[in-house]
């Protein structure tokens, strides 16, 4: 067995991490980023509903845009459960979990109920920010 040359062996490692970030971050589609988006706002200004569809709303939304995540993303074909990359993901988390927190203490401690709109529309813009870098890092899929 012949011993590879030192630009053999990073050739081969350069190859083995570029077939790492197809799997995990595969080209998406600009309608699903979209789609994530009005998800995301729909779950924002499900808070402007009564609390029981405010519930209701937020549970569908969610389960939307987790299904729709696991089948583009995570699940997809030829492609069983992608490990996503907690580093990747925790800024774009943060950003739309700080979004809910501060449109939450707002409306308790004004009663500015308006806000949920506003942070409807900054949570929309956080996604598509993401998936327009997403796209551009990645590719865009068809």
């Amino acid at each position: 067995m012949e011993t590879p040359s030192p630009e053999e062996a990073r050739a081969a490692l350069d190859q083995l991490s570029a077939d790492e970030s197809a799997v995990r971050y595969p080209p998406l589609p600009r309608w699903f980023f979209l789609a994530q988006a009005a998800l995301v706002a729909g779950i924002c200004l499900a808070q402007l509903l009564p609390r029981s569809d405010a519930r209701n709303a937020m549970f569908g939304a969610a389960v939307v845009a987790v299904v729709l995540g696991g089948r583009y993303w995570f699940h997809r074909p030829q492609v069983a459960w992608v490990a996503p990359s907690a580093r990747d993901m925790f800024p774009f988390l943060a950003a739309l979990l700080a979004v809910a927190v501060a449109c939450l203490v707002v409306d308790a401690t004004t009663g500015a109920e308006w806000i949920w709109i506003a942070g409807a529309v900054v949570a929309a813009g956080i996604v598509l920010f993401t998936g327009h870098a997403y796209r551009r890092a990645h590719g865009d899929a068809a």
